[in-house]
């Protein structure tokens, strides 16, 4: 076998699982913004801080939330469990709960990912799990506060480069379902993440490692209702996700989000316009399919 010419530069790739995020509305409420506008009177002041309240309020506010559930998310190394464990059990157990997810913003979203080719993360479906349940939480929450967004998940290649951050099909892949796929505030789920979960499950191995990841596999699944199109999205009105996420929480987020659907669909009714009608009519049919208990 040649040996590699010296000359030539070698890359590295690994496959990831990325949620792609998008804050939908920002167009609208930048169309017709140009230069600074020139403050003369307190009245200019005031219609020009609404102006950035109603773009940049939104975003700061999508990050904050980002920001505050990952720290909720780390794990507790004096958790009542782990203490109770001898110290080789607290190795295992260290092991198992070891997840490194990353946040990436760009303008009006973000991407979260997770690398699945590292290999002291013995359980990937840790950080699998979450990225399904933030991107669901935001989902539903935005909703609730009459900031929508839509986003997808997939499983493909990528680089992480050092300036620009993570790069190569999984970031083209996720984009595409978002943008050209979901169309309206949805969490559509690529097909591979779906195999990767029945990969996992029909893993016959029998260890601690690949005992979370069937359950987490498992757990991920649960999470998902295949929509009218064919296309697997997070299901955040179905029980299994109340039970991880929502809790007593559910009645009151799932009714603000329902009101602000209708406020929606109303509003293009009324405008007259088609395509956000179709989209707000079908969200409220999902909705009215999984009534809140």
């Amino acid at each position: 076998m040649e040996s590699r010419n010296p000359d030539i530069p070698q890359y590295s790739a690994a496959n990831y699982c990325i949620s792609f995020i998008d804050l939908l509305g920002q167009r609208d409420a930048l169309r017709g913004q140009g230069l600074l506008p020139i403050i003369k009177s307190e009245a200019d002041d005031s219609a020009f801080q609404k102006t950035l309240r109603d773009t940049v309020r939104p975003i700061l506010r999508l990050q904050d939330e980002v920001e505050a559930i990952v720290e909720t998310a780390v794990v507790n190394p004096e958790s009542p469990l782990r203490m109770s464990l001898p110290e080789e059990g607290r190795v295992i157990y260290d092991e198992m709960q070891l997840k490194r997810v990353k946040t990436q913003y760009w303008s009006d979203g973000l991407i979260r990912f997770v690398c699945l080719g590292e290999k002291e993360i013995k359980c990937p479906l840790n950080g699998i799990t979450e990225i399904f349940q933030l991107s669901g939480y935001f989902c539903l929450l935005g909703l609730a506060q009459g900031h929508p967004v839509r986003g997808a998940i997939d499983i493909a290649w990528g680089v992480e480069l050092p300036h620009s951050g993570l790069y190569g099909p999984v970031v083209a892949n996720a984009y595409e379902l978002e943008s050209e796929v979901a169309q309206y505030p949805r969490i559509v789920v690529g097909q591979r993440v779906v195999e990767f979960f029945e990969a996992h499950i029909a893993n016959t191995c029998d260890n601690p490692f690949t005992n979370l990841n069937r359950i987490l596999a498992r757990r991920c699944l649960d999470m998902l209702v295949l929509d009218i199109d064919g296309r697997w999205t997070i299901h955040y009105l179905g029980d299994a996700f109340q039970f991880l996420l929502t809790h007593t929480n559910h009645i009151y987020v799932h009714d603000k989000a329902r009101a602000f659907v209708i406020e929606q669909l109303e509003e293009y009714r009324k405008s007259k316009n088609s395509k956000l009608a179709f989209r707000y009519s079908q969200l409220l049919n999902y909705f009215d399919a999984h009534v809140r208990k």
